[in-house]
């Protein structure tokens, strides 16, 4: 929605900025009190930060990881209605279960956010060390059935199931600029981003809206040791506003976002890209 004035100030929800590139829109709030709410990869990190950020904002919290202890100690403490389930998000089958008995449970499934996520870097390798050690069939397989399939399998067994209105997807920087320390990673999030930003024209007939969130650096168990002491690393916390700033606003600048530092915010991303759209529907 653009601005009355010639331009908008940054703004805030939540205590986190919200920039847009052209910084001309206002943001719409929404209310998440007693929205059904699953976040993938909810065991520990970004996913367990979003299901305590998403409870504390009145929505209904349901964790899914193939890790269940250690879900089970994160969603033990949030109490009931908020719950985990055991998902292997690489499997469609697993999809269409753990989809179809939230439903049961709940009624309905407002919103996904689709945040598990794998790296190909082993743990331990030294951090200047040649990707090509681990560039084989079995790292591959890995990543892509996490980072690729788990995303596309999830808004497959999504799609229709009621009351769904926001995906969230939780990519990297590595899908907006090449990570070369992990080639197969970087390769999996510019899919997710690629497979989103095309969707998202028809989820939006389906009323349903897809946003990408593309955090840097992030202190969490997924980034090796090394990393983390060499790069500046942002809080889970700070990503998991995001999401909440995200979903508490129906009227948004764009569909991907970056979020590399706090004191930025977040940061719209595809301004550039729909442009250069616009210019060839346009011509023809």
């Amino acid at each position: 929605m653009p601005c009355d004035a010639p331009s908008c100030a940054p703004q805030s929800i939540n205590n986190l900025r919200v920039l847009s590139i052209q910084g001309r829109y206002k943001l719409a709030i929404t209310n998440l009190a007693g929205k059904v709410v699953i976040v993938t990869g909810a065991a520990g990190g970004i996913g367990a930060e979003c299901a305590r950020r998403l409870v504390a904002s009145g929505a209904v919290a349901v964790g899914l990881d193939i890790d269940a202890a250690e879900c089970m100690k994160v969603f033990s403490a949030l109490g009931s209605p908020h719950e985990f389930r055991k998902l292997d998000v690489s499997s469609a089958a697993d999809w269409r279960r753990v989809t179809g008995e939230i439903v049961a449970s709940h009624g309905r499934i407002d919103v996904a956010v689709l945040n598990a996520g794998v790296m190909s870097r082993p743990r331990g390798a030294p951090i200047f060390d040649s990707p090509l050690n681990w560039f084989n069939e079995a790292a591959y397989a890995r990543v892509k059935a996490v980072n690729f399939d788990g995303v596309t399998f999830g808004i497959m067994a999504l799609l229709g199931q009621p009351g769904l209105s926001r995906v969230i997807v939780i990519a990297s920087g590595a899908a907006l600029t090449p990570l070369p320390m992990d080639p197969f990673y970087t390769a999996t999030k510019f899919a997710v981003l690629g497979l989103a930003r095309a969707l998202a024209p028809t989820l939006m007939h389906e009323n349903v809206r897809i946003d990408v969130l593309c955090p840097g650096a992030v202190d969490t168990p997924m980034t090796p040791e090394d990393v983390r002491a060499s790069f500046k690393q942002q809080s889970p916390g700070f990503i998991a506003d995001g999401v909440v700033t995200l979903l508490s606003a129906d009227d948004m600048p764009a569909h991907v976002w970056r979020a590399y530092d706090a004191a930025e915010g977040l940061v719209a991303c595809d301004d550039m890209a729909d442009n250069v759209m616009d210019a060839i529907q346009t011509a023809r």
